[in-house]
């Protein structure tokens, strides 16, 4: 009997679904044939300025980057950067970079977005830069940034001059362990390379550190 009870009240309310399906179909049917009805809406006006056309596409551009760069997507949220104002200190921003890189792997980010969430958090002169470089990018002096990589070597030509370069360069063709121990060696080598943006593989990065141990070290490693 109880089993009985269960399957009428099963057929009840798969019929009362079955109702509702059909009151949506006929409320969407009721709205195409709605909008079937509606008059034609006039063609927009085609946005011909003459000599001022590429103006007006500069303009759009930089307003719907600034829309957007102050209307961060929610599914941004959750991600926090700290932010770089531009410093003349190339460190910071190197330091600043590491720890975007760090936050991108962690919560992985979809490559067309980084750009967007690391430009909102650029501030003063950063922002003043960004703001420019779209600006160019609207006007086709520079090309469209795509991906990180695209970023990270437009900042790098501005804000990390050459001459730093070399001299982090240098010192990776010098880093020895001398008088540390071997875990502020390591820590200084990965800061470095990390500093140069330069990626090795695990085998050139052994060799590299192994290189640098004080000799009597090398020899237990060799060993």
């Amino acid at each position: 009997m109880e089993v009985k009870k269960r399957l009428v009240h099963k057929d009840e309310k798969i019929s009362q679904l079955a109702k509702r399906l059909q009151r949506l179909e006929e409320a969407q049917a009721r709205q195409n044939q709605e909008r079937r009805l509606e008059p034609p809406r006039a063609p927009r006006p085609s946005m011909h300025y003459g000599s001022q056309e590429h103006d007006w596409q500069v303009h759009t551009f930089a307003k719907r980057h600034h829309q957007h760069h102050h209307q961060p997507q929610h599914s941004f949220d959750f991600v926090k950067l700290s932010s770089f104002n531009g410093s003349n200190d190339p460190t910071l921003y190197l330091e600043w970079e590491a720890k975007v890189e760090h936050l991108f792997n962690v919560y992985k980010i979809i490559e067309d977005q980084k750009v967007r969430l690391a430009s909102l958090v650029f501030l003063d002169y950063a922002n003043q830069w960004w703001q420019q470089t779209v600006m160019d990018i609207g006007l086709n002096k520079r090309p469209t940034m795509v991906s990180w990589y695209d970023l990270k070597a437009c900042v790098h030509a501005w804000f990390v001059p050459p001459p730093y370069r070399k001299e982090l360069l240098l010192k990776l063709q010098r880093l020895h362990q001398g008088p540390r121990t071997v875990d502020e060696y390591f820590k200084d080598l990965e800061t470095t390379l990390t500093k140069i943006n330069m990626h090795d593989n695990e085998e050139s990065k052994i060799a590299r550190f192994v290189s640098g141990l004080r000799r009597k070290i090398q020899d237990i490693v060799e060993i």
